[in-house]
């Protein structure tokens, strides 16, 4: 399965939980590849560190806006899942990613603005589904503080828009901060933690909505 984490808004963590999700289906004896997209590296650091210190992270590769084409997408053939990393912008790789995902999944904070603030995203996603029949969109509040009455109240911002929130969320925890900076997912580097099981959780619910698709798709063939 190949999921694109896409989002024109910067500092939502997007690159964080992709790293995490790559090294939850890895951990799971799974062939993962992280496409790092984004220039800022973060996943290509995080791989770095990890091995550094003896770890065994996913595989990591730096692919821009050709990543959909013939001799890139024979590579990600090896792999069981691919994870791609897109920048904080809209533009060419994550049109690129889009044209190869099945799942687009958009990370989101926990007020209005997060809605208004990623409209272009959408709009994006809807188009390329255009192109790319088999792509789901579905969209995951990040960070966010259920205590408050913004974040018990976010959730009927979103649950009206075109692609579906994830019923998982993940919460704001240091230990999200503490795992990418150790090169590490969030439930590699704490299993017990909160965090982790918030993790495995939204992992599960991915794939199942991949899955519901390619099922989809193999009945309708």
């Amino acid at each position: 399965m190949r999921i694109a984490l896409v989002s024109q808004k910067g500092g939502v963590g997007k690159s964080t939980l992709a790293i995490s999700i790559a090294w939850e289906l890895a951990s799971r004896g799974e062939r993962v590849l992280v496409v790092d997209g984004d220039p800022q590296g973060t996943a290509r650091v995080a791989a770095e560190v990890a091995t550094e210190a003896g770890k065994h992270p996913p595989s990591v590769v730096a692919l821009g806006k050709d990543m959909c084409k013939p001799e890139n997408l024979r590579r990600m053939d090896r792999f069981d899942h691919i994870v791609i990393d897109t920048p904080a912008k809209l533009g060419d790789v994550q049109r690129a990613a889009l044209m190869i995902a099945d799942v687009a999944l958009v990370p989101l904070s926990q007020s209005g603005a997060e809605m208004w603030g990623n409209t272009d995203t959408i709009a994006l996603i809807s188009q390329a589904q255009t192109i790319n029949p088999t792509l789901k969109g579905a969209m995951v509040f990040v960070r966010k503080l259920a205590s408050t009455a913004l974040g018990r109240g976010a959730r009927t911002l979103f649950e009206a828009q075109e692609f579906p929130l994830l019923a998982t969320e993940t919460s704001f925890r240091v230990v999200w901060q503490e795992a990418v900076t150790a090169g590490m997912g969030v439930a590699q580097y704490a299993p017990k933690d909160k965090a982790a099981n918030e993790l495995r959780a939204l992992v599960a619910e991915v794939l199942m909505i991949g899955a519901v698709e390619q099922h989809a798709e193999v009945v309708n063939g």
